[in-house]
């Protein structure tokens, strides 16, 4: 009879520590205002907390494609869709497609998955835009927030277009210096002329203008904004047009369709806005305390190549035990597809030290 009770105590046992740790995966709406936001939790439920922040603004949330097999065991991760963007209500007011309104949704956002999963520290993994959208959001809630990294991240929006710009014009005037072809020599001018109307614009409305320099203009300059290895875009094309991906992020084909159309017009409206085009928060980064890791691609002109060292001095008030500059070699803004190990690494011990 002992051995009886001993068995079934012993299964129950197994049964009870099973099911505590067993992973989860569970899609909801997190209300915000006049909105929800559609999220996604994924990993283990008695760790710590990782929110990632996706970039854009108005992109949408596919983070568990690059973390699974590096936090989920180990965190549990909360990848969600920002105001109109992907799987999130659709948003067409312009009036509430402000960083004001990004910060207040995701304070609404920590708030409910602090409830959810209570007692459990927060940390934040933010890219390219969601690096910026995490300073913003530290500057004025740090204090819900254990660790940060901001992965090619930025804090002075007018210096990544100013940057990007001064190497245009390095490289126009090189290939000038390199050709006997009046053709040439007569466009590589007018694009000279061009990026100087654009860089006295002010930026008030600056869509067309950033799509210009960072798509059209590279191609007859030779480079890559977003790419220091063009020969890994294969691995992104090669996602989209597996079916296990959509599988693996509950999305189809149709749905990435639409959720492209609405990052078109939510990146359109903020590009829109003067304020936002020369957003500058280095300044106010000295109120961070936070542990802060700033990594970003050594060839990154995205964002401009000085960024990571101007947001890790801004943040003055960081203990150095506390922040991190990784600079990653021949990478650019697509560090997870070009240097995965070396991010994952990085990014891992990083949030286990201070986890």
């Amino acid at each position: 009879m002992k051995k009886l009770n001993f068995i079934l105590f012993l299964f129950l046992s197994i049964s009870i520590f099973s099911q505590k740790n067993d992973p989860v995966d569970t899609e909801f709406f997190i209300p915000i205002e006049k909105s929800n936001l559609y999220t996604r939790v994924v990993g283990n439920p008695d760790k710590p907390i990782i929110i990632t922040l996706h970039g854009g603004p108005g992109a949408f949330n596919v983070d568990h494609e690059f973390y699974r097999d590096v936090f989920e065991k180990d965190y549990l991760m909360v990848y969600f869709d920002q105001r109109g963007s992907g799987k999130s209500d659709e948003w067409k007011d312009k009036s509430m497609l402000t960083t004001d309104q990004f910060v207040k949704d995701l304070d609404l956002v920590v708030d409910y998955i602090r409830t959810k999963y209570p007692n459990k520290k927060i940390n934040i993994l933010g890219s390219s835009w969601g690096g910026m959208y995490g300073f913003l959001y530290l500057i004025k809630h740090q204090e819900k927030i254990n660790a940060f990294i901001s992965n090619s991240g930025t804090a002075n929006i007018r210096h990544n277009s100013l940057a990007l710009i001064k190497h245009e014009k390095q490289l126009a005037n090189q290939l000038i210096k390199k050709t006997n072809d009046p053709v040439k020599i007569k466009r590589y001018n007018e694009i000279l002329k061009e990026l100087d109307v654009i860089e006295k614009s002010g930026f008030k409305s600056f869509f067309n203008d950033m799509n210009t320099i960072r798509y059209v203009f590279p191609k007859e300059l030779g480079f890559d904004v977003y790419w220091a290895q063009p020969n890994k875009k294969g691995k992104v094309e090669k996602l989209l047009k597996d079916p296990d991906f959509y599988t693996r992020n509950k999305y189809t084909p149709e749905l990435i369709e639409q959720s492209m159309a609405r990052f078109e017009y939510i990146n359109e409206v903020f590009h829109g806005q003067e304020a936002y085009n020369n957003l500058n928060i280095l300044d106010e980064l000295a109120v961070i305390k936070t542990p802060t890791l700033v990594l970003q691609g050594d060839l990154d002109y995205a964002i401009g190549i000085e960024s990571g060292r101007m947001i890790y001095k801004a943040l003055k008030n960081v203990p150095k035990k506390d922040k991190e500059l990784v600079y990653i070699k021949n990478a650019s803004h697509n560090v997870p597809a070009e240097e995965p190990e070396i991010l994952y690494n990085a990014l891992t011990s990083f949030f286990i030290k201070h986890n």
